[in-house]
């Protein structure tokens, strides 16, 4: 799947001020409600703000447009795909309901430490063949494998509308519990089209708690299209950098229509290293068109989303330093160690390409697309946000011991 995130961090809640309202919920004259939540991902010297929002009928009297789980025949033991589903609103939240729907639309929080199910459940399988398991009991720290795999089975929460998602996400991000945990976050990179102007926006589907020592990073997967235009080198040789102007393609829910968002990419040639400069003269090449035509590629991307760690160089020592380091009385680790071990550039925010995904192993694709596909979308004007009300009721007490 294409126009994914990948994030491994720290989840926290912005700082409300009288402008910015992390937590929010709207009612509308029409009878509908929103939950919105945006909240941080800290990855490294990356800070990502992620936003999940649900729309419901304040009445419940809405339902839930999903898709069921595909199924095998017990006789013919032939596929079935599965079928588009409505779920009344009232039964949303209920086991044998979400059980039956695909998993590429649940949304999921787990909350078990990373690898500890799946040692539960081979330690389980252990002991239904009448084998010893003392030494897992010891390693897991547990008396009854069974009570342990359902309270670990327990912490994995799965919701099928984005609404009962926004609202437990809200608590966990509040938890003291968690705020010292690392998460592994995957989502959507969703482009939209608002009062003229076109806005990314990463949103989550799946929180997993990850290991202590897992290392923290953020990657997108992108399918881009471009033309003639697309390889920008006019700064090259000041920045090292090539800029690659392309477009991305999704559904725009608020206008009802696929839209074609510009998007810029990095090329980056900075570090003198033979391979490295060889993956950008075979990236440029990718992105260089000759013809009136569009490709398509898709490439694997590092999120940078804040200040960047930078090589010490000279410009940025002061005479003191300089003439320690000429006579050999200061090293630069000796300066880098006073300075907390890293030095920082200007915040910025770039996708830098560093692969191609699955499905492009040939490189570039051919289309059909013509110019007049990727022009800004005619709409109508569009109405502000209704202001914020009290907040909704909690849904998730008896989730309060996880928390």
């Amino acid at each position: 799947m294409t126009n994914t995130f990948e994030i491994v961090g720290k989840i926290s809640l912005p700082k409300e001020s009288d402008k910015f309202k992390p937590y929010q919920t709207n009612e509308y004259d029409s009878g509908w409600n929103k939950s919105k939540l945006l909240f941080n991902v800290q990855s490294d010297s990356n800070r990502h703000m992620l936003v999940t929002e649900g729309l419901y009928k304040a009445d419940g009297t809405g339902v839930v447009y999903s898709f069921t789980k595909g199924e095998t025949d017990p006789v013919t033991h032939e596929k079935k795909k599965g079928e588009k589903i409505q779920v009344p609103w009232k039964n949303r939240l209920k086991p044998e309901v979400i059980d039956n729907i695909a998993q590429f639309k649940r949304l999921v929080v787990d909350l078990e430490e990373n690898g500890r199910r799946y040692k539960l459940k081979e330690a389980l399988e252990k002991q239904d063949k009448g084998e010893s398991v003392e030494a897992e009991l010891k390693e897991l720290g547990v008396t009854d494998l069974q009570k342990a795999y359902d309270d670990s089975q327990a912490k994995r929460k799965e919701f099928i509308h984005e609404y009962d998602f926004t609202e437990f996400l809200y608590k966990l991000t509040q938890s003291d519990k968690y705020k010292d945990k690392k998460f592994k976050v995957t989502g959507e990179i969703t482009y939209s089209y608002y009062n003229g102007t076109f806005n990314k926006t990463l949103v989550p589907k799946r929180l997993y708690l990850a290991a202590e020592d897992e290392k923290e990073s953020s990657f997108g997967l992108i399918s881009v299209f471009f033309n003639k235009e697309a390889v920008d080198e006019n700064s090259y040789d000041e920045s090292k950098k090539y800029y690659i102007n392309a477009f991305a393609k999704n559904y725009d829910g608020q206008l009802k229509k696929e839209i074609a968002a510009p998007i810029q990419l990095v090329i980056d040639d900075t570090k003198e290293n033979e391979k490295i400069q060889k993956f950008s003269e075979v990236m440029k090449r990718q992105f260089t068109v000759t013809d009136d035509s569009w490709k398509e590629f898709g490439v694997k991307v590092k999120l940078l989303d804040g200040a960047q760690v930078v090589e010490l160089t000279d410009d940025m020592l002061n005479d003191f330093q300089r003439d320690m380091l000429e006579i050999g009385a200061m090293t630069k680790e000796d300066i880098l160690r006073d300075l907390g071990g890293d030095v920082y550039g200007d915040r910025i925010q770039e996708m830098i390409i560093c692969g191609s995904i699955r499905g492009y192993s040939k490189g570039r694709k051919d289309t059909v697309y013509i110019d007049s596909d990727f022009e800004a979308p005619v709409v109508e004007e569009q109405q502000s946000s209704p202001v914020d009300t009290s907040s909704t009721d909690d849904l998730f007490d008896d989730m309060s011991d996880l928390l």
